[in-house]
């Protein structure tokens, strides 16, 4: 490995997420594939976002590549929040790629190495820095050979590491106890929580995994504000 690609690791990019840099070592280093993970309703795509958007003020180009909700609704969804997304779409600081259509639309279905291939394609196509793929749990049901997901992943990633491009998955928490290739083959993992306590809706957020970053896997509390989700360095409890 070169010297000069040993210093990249000293470099971070924002996640975007107030609270959750300082946790980490200052941010996201560059180039890495990120698992986001979490139940319904816990702020996975909200944190996708807030992720592009954080790039788009620096003026670095983010693609939101959507495999199930169309990408229309997203940024309705979004519209709640203060951190201008429509003015980043406009400008075309961040892009939205409806591949869900393609996929499920198309009247078959494909391999896993199909469908990394083509995202890879529109990757490069846009001359990106910054990705988001939500939901990667939808492929999970329509793909020909399920039991080759992770030599097919592992070369994705592989790929996106080659390209510098600093990636996030977002999936869905299938079960706290049953970890998946994704969990294995990331850079690192963040799990997004909520649970009642007290007749309360608890929400945390957990860096379950973060290579070459000290970091703290104690659950901290997490928020929506106007301004996204935000998270606190105390305990949720």
């Amino acid at each position: 490995m070169y010297v000069g690609e040993l210093l990249k690791s000293l470099d971070r990019v924002s996640t975007g997420v107030p609270g959750l840099d300082d946790l980490i070592g200052g941010g996201f280093i560059p180039g890495r594939v990120y698992l986001i993970i979490g139940p319904p309703g816990s702020g996975k795509t909200t944190f996708g976002i807030q992720f592009l958007v954080e790039g788009a003020k620096n003026d670095e180009k983010g693609l939101f590549i959507s495999l199930l909700e169309h990408p229309k609704i997203i940024t309705q969804d979004m519209l709640r929040y203060n951190f201008g997304l429509l003015t980043h779409l406009k400008s075309k600081r961040i892009l939205f790629y409806d591949m869900g259509e393609s996929i499920f639309g198309a009247g078959r279905r494909f391999t896993w190495s199909e469908i990394f291939e083509n995202i890879l394609r529109i990757i490069e196509a846009e001359g990106v820095k910054r990705v988001v793929i939500d939901s990667f749990t939808s492929l999970e049901y329509s793909v020909l050979d399920p039991e080759h997901k992770r030599m097919a992943l592992g070369r994705f990633i592989r790929k996106l590491h080659e390209r510098g491009i600093t990636c996030l998955i977002v999936a869905e928490m299938m079960s706290s106890e049953n970890y998946t290739e994704d969990y294995y083959l990331t850079d690192g993992v963040i799990v997004l929580h909520h649970f009642m306590k007290n007749y309360q809706m608890i929400r945390a957020l957990q860096v379950l995994k973060m290579h070459g970053v000290a970091h703290d896997s104690n659950l901290k509390k997490l928020r929506f504000t106007e301004e996204g989700i935000r998270v606190y360095p105390e305990a949720p409890f």
